[in-house]
């Protein structure tokens, strides 16, 4: 391991910054600042800060340096500055404020042209923070989403609109959830991605039945088989169909047999779970478990005989 002089290097910060400010300072004979040269020793400041794991200062002065770079225009590297003050955020455990300063840094790398840097930024953090805030991981799932689309990015952007779907869902909005699965059918039509589409219809057609539309679901499913053979075709279609059916009939018994196969059980997560409320307990194991418990509790019978026997 590296033996890091943690005091030296902090003492090198610290004069790179007073080197900095020196740059900054304006005079009779220096009527602008020389920000190329400030910029250059925040940013040798700055990395020295990082190394002796001075997080706050970092923060602080990657900040600052983001300003001089806006000012400077340059709105790319501003935007990595703005990363590096939220990276450091994140090791100060303020993580709202880091999302913050991500979403900064998105919206500089976009006002620079640079939308690829930002779908890739904004889809990073998302997973990062979908742990901790789901209102922001669904906030910048869907910002890279755009991003990729209006880039002509199709296939990033399916992936993502899918992704900030899978959180929606989380949140029991089936509406929007289904919207943006919608969203993802067009691009991969789009795209001839036939292998996908099939998972994505069945989802929306789950999400209309958990919104109890059995009717929009069917329609879906109908509207699928006509526009998409390798749907029709598809071995897994014949299931679906018949939970359909199922639910036209509104038994609730069939229901929660024909969700029990094991396609079902085998999707996303959290499409089983919700799926999982239509199964009803199984009588017979319940019995027999019923009858364990019963016998288990009872003694054996005793006669007077066997007693006396005993005694």
């Amino acid at each position: 391991m590296f033996n890091i002089n943690f005091s030296a290097k902090i003492k090198e910060a610290e004069d790179h910054v007073k080197q900095g400010e020196k740059y900054l300072k304006t005079s009779l004979t220096k009527w602008k600042p020389d920000l190329d040269s400030a910029i250059e020793e925040y940013d040798k400041a700055c990395t020295c800060y990082r190394i002796a794991e001075k997080y706050e200062q970092c923060r602080d002065l990657a900040l600052k340096l983001a300003e001089l770079q806006i000012q400077k225009g340059s709105t790319f590297f501003a935007g990595k500055s703005y990363e590096q003050a939220a990276q450091m955020t994140q090791q100060l455990q303020d993580l709202p404020t880091a999302a913050k300063y991500f979403d900064k840094a998105g919206q500089l790398y976009v006002g620079g042209g640079q939308r690829d840097s930002a779908a890739i930024l904004y889809e990073r953090c998302a997973t990062q923070f979908q742990q901790f805030d789901r209102t922001i991981a669904i906030d910048f799932y869907l910002k890279g989403a755009r991003l990729a689309d209006q880039e002509d990015k199709a296939d990033q952007a399916a992936d993502l609109y899918e992704k900030a779907a899978m959180q929606i869902l989380r949140t029991g909005d089936y509406p929007k959830t289904s919207e943006l699965l919608e969203t993802v059918t067009n691009l991969l039509t789009t795209l001839e991605r036939y292998d996908r589409i099939n998972r994505v219809i069945l989802y929306r057609i789950l999400l209309k039945l958990f919104n109890e539309d059995s009717v929009a679901g069917r329609n879906i499913f109908d509207q699928a088989c006509r526009n998409y053979p390798t749907f029709d075709q598809w071995e897994e279609r014949d299931y679906i169909e018949i939970l359909l059916d199922a639910f036209d009939q509104d038994d609730k018994e069939l229901i929660s047999k024909r969700c029990r196969r094991g396609y079902f059980m085998a999707i996303e997560p959290e499409f089983v779970r919700l799926i999982k409320r239509w199964v009803l307990p199984d009588k017979k194991k319940e019995d027999e478990q019923q009858q364990k418990t019963t016998t288990s509790g009872v003694k054996p019978m005793q006669f007077d005989d066997e007693e006396n026997d005993l005694r």
